[in-house]
């Protein structure tokens, strides 16, 4: 029987947070995290003689984040290195997304596209259900972004790295990633061009109040979405993207007053179209996260009743083998 999924949709996807592939301690961390999705690293965060272990826990990883209601997803390494061996390793967990280092040209999104068909055909997997996230780290993969993401319809969000990024491009780090500002605005532009769902870049200073400013700058330029490398990112990331309750009444009320404003309505009191529009977009992703919530209390309730009919139906099919119990 296949149960009932509901998957957070690609533009409610808060936090994703990054994990080393053979670290069960940190995998059961991340689980804890309130991060909405989770992402086991095959490449950077595992070295290479840990790959075959870790394969095998992040089956066990991935089966555990479906049955929390949380995007499970594996980076893996380049297909012409350790790729192949990786999907052959964790294909069995079923991932929802699987992630593609230093994604350049389209060709490499339409190897992958078939790689994963033949995995999901030899799991008995539904065909596309795999996404591909292409990641960013070099200038060459940003000014082909088009392309890649018109390679394949499994791509729906696509991330933007940071280090490898500043190191491509010969940038300077500094805490306010002033040097990475264009690359930001130009790839969440080329995501929204094509209707795919941007991931901001994670903010690897683990400082609370430069990640401050940098959710700051993240949301002003309109991302939906952030990685995330530090477990104790993941709790701001998610209140930067969720709207409060007072955040909320406030939005609800500057549309009221922008509603009723007139020519002599004065200065001081005076909301702007820009201001306006703000609040509008802020009560439409209330309104999505709203309705996500109810969805997926929903699933939960259905997977409990066919958690229940398996369980009838496995005492049923083991009563001619079990003693009677009282009142049969």
């Amino acid at each position: 029987m296949k149960r009932p999924d509901a998957m957070r949709p690609p533009s409610l996807r808060r936090a994703w947070l990054f994990v080393p592939g053979n670290d069960a301690d940190r995998h059961a961390l991340a689980l804890q995290s309130g991060a909405d999705a989770v992402i086991a690293d095959l490449e950077e965060m595992t070295a290479p003689g840990d790959r075959v272990p870790a394969r095998a826990r992040i089956v066990a990883l991935l089966r555990d984040t479906r049955r929390l209601g949380l995007i499970g997803a594996v980076r893996i390494n380049k297909l012409e290195h350790d790729g192949h061996a990786d999907l052959h390793g964790i294909m069995a967990g079923a991932p929802h997304a699987v992630f593609l280092p230093h994604s350049e040209t389209a060709a490499q999104m339409v190897a992958l596209d078939a790689a994963l068909s033949e995995h999901e055909s030899a799991h008995g997997l539904e065909h596309g259900s795999t996404e591909i996230v292409p990641t960013i780290e070099s200038a060459k993969g940003l000014v082909c972004l088009g392309a890649m993401l018109a390679a394949s319809a499994r791509i729906r969000c696509c991330m933007l790295a940071v280090e490898d990024l500043a190191a491509n491009l010969g940038a300077r780090r500094t805490p306010g990633a002033a040097e990475l500002l264009h690359a930001r605005g130009r790839f969440l532009i080329e995501c929204v061009a094509a209707g795919c769902i941007p991931i901001d870049l994670p903010c690897t200073y683990r400082a609370r109040d430069i990640l401050a400013a940098d959710l700051d700058l993240s949301t002003q330029l309109g991302f939906p979405s952030k990685c995330v490398v530090f477990v104790e990112h993941v709790a701001a990331v998610n209140a930067s993207l969720t709207p409060s309750a007072q955040a909320l009444a406030d939005a609800r009320d500057c549309v009221d007053r922008y509603a009723r404003q007139d020519a002599a309505t004065p200065e001081d009191r005076w909301i702007d179209a820009p201001t306006r529009n703000n609040a509008m977009r802020l009560i439409e992703r209330h309104g999505a996260l709203t309705a996500y919530a109810v969805d997926a209390v929903d699933a939960v309730d259905a997977v409990d009743a066919v958690d229940a009919v398996d369980a009838v139906d496995a005492v049923d099919g083991a009563g001619d083998a079990s003693p009677a119990g009282p009142g049969v």
